[in-house]
């Protein structure tokens, strides 16, 4: 009888002090599941603080390696924009924007004021106004945040045209002549090349690897994207050497307006003196540059060649005016000899 009458108090105090702990605990959670703002905040602090990176560590590191990553930081840009006047109306916004769901998808970003060098983030293309995480279907269950399937992310060209198909800015719009191509047709997307298929756990969170998109967005600064730009076809005679050229790329080529692409024919000794040398400048400024999946017919003259001699042609790409042709990308290349 003791042993109850002196327990029973011990049980109403703990249970006082529990309940008096979870109302606590119910009061600092509110803010967070009632208050959008916070929730918003809380996404930019967690980002900032690697949440996402500790949860997603494979997309992270996909993302981290890529341009999207560097949009802000790259010298390139860096460089370009300085010479650029109003560039924060003109080119910041898309190289460190506010999440575009919370702006508007397909409408022009707007330049965020904090976190700048992290440029394109996870939160820039996932965050909604509410704080929660849009994305495709079979997201994994996380007390981080919400998750919400978007349709969008399937076939994410609407997406991407927010910062790649503005009109006012034609250096980075790639997505009009993607809608204009053959390439647009069916369940093809901007991510079809620039985002391929990956099996990877998705987070932490993940019991099994699933199909996913790879976060690299390989572009320009791809060596291997290059390659698979372009194709070159010979036909030589005597006199001529008849060049075909065909885009295998969704969108004009070259993409952006500060690019451009150099057909080169050479014809060299048997030595490797060369002979002959023509060059064909493609580009926005020649106002030249191919439409998707078009082909092209070049013909250049020849000298008389002889046995031994070597007729080559090159594609080389350049990614800015001042790149040196040390520097140029090799994008395809045919090499004949004469017999």
């Amino acid at each position: 009888m003791d042993f109850v009458l002196t327990r029973r108090p011990i049980v109403v105090v703990s249970l006082v002090l529990f309940g008096c702990v979870l109302v606590t605990l119910i009061g600092s959670l509110a803010p967070r599941a009632e208050d959008p703002v916070n929730r918003v905040t809380e996404a930019h602090q967690g980002f900032r603080e690697g949440k996402c990176k500790s949860c997603h560590p494979a997309i992270w590191r996909e993302w981290e390696n890529s341009m999207h990553a560097k949009a802000w930081v790259d010298g390139i840009y860096q460089e370009l924009a300085n010479q650029i006047k109003d560039r924060e109306t003109k080119c910041d916004q898309c190289h460190a924007p506010q999440p575009i769901l919370i702006t508007g998808v397909g409408k022009m970003p707007k330049l965020r004021d904090e976190q700048r060098a992290a440029g394109v983030s996870c939160l820039v293309c996932h965050l909604d106004a509410e704080g929660a995480m849009h994305g495709p279907q079979a997201s994994a269950e996380t007390y981080f945040h919400a998750n919400v399937t978007n349709p969008i992310y399937t076939s994410p060209t609407t997406l991407c045209s927010t910062c790649h198909g503005q009109s006012t800015v034609p250096e980075h719009d790639q997505v009009s002549s993607f809608l204009n191509s053959k390439f647009a047709e069916g369940n093809k997307s901007c991510a079809t090349c620039h985002m391929p298929v990956v099996n990877r756990l998705q987070s932490t969170a993940s019991y099994e690897s699933i199909k996913g998109r790879r976060h690299t967005w390989r572009g320009s600064r791809s060596v291997a994207q290059l390659r698979r730009a372009a194709t070159l076809q010979l036909e030589i005679t005597p006199e001529k050497v008849n060049v075909k050229l065909q885009s295998k790329t969704g969108h004009i080529l070259p993409g952006g307006t500060l690019r451009t692409i150099t057909l080169e024919a050479k014809l060299l000794s048997p030595e490797g003196v060369e002979r002959q040398k023509e060059r064909i400048s493609i580009s926005a400024k020649e106002q030249n540059r191919l439409l998707p999946n078009e082909e092209r017919a070049y013909m250049f003259d020849t000298l008389p060649s002889a046995t031994g001699d070597t007729i080559t042609v090159r594609l080389m790409y350049q990614l800015t005016p001042k790149t040196p042709e040390s520097e140029w990308i090799l994008m395809a290349e045919k090499i004949h000899v004469v017999h």
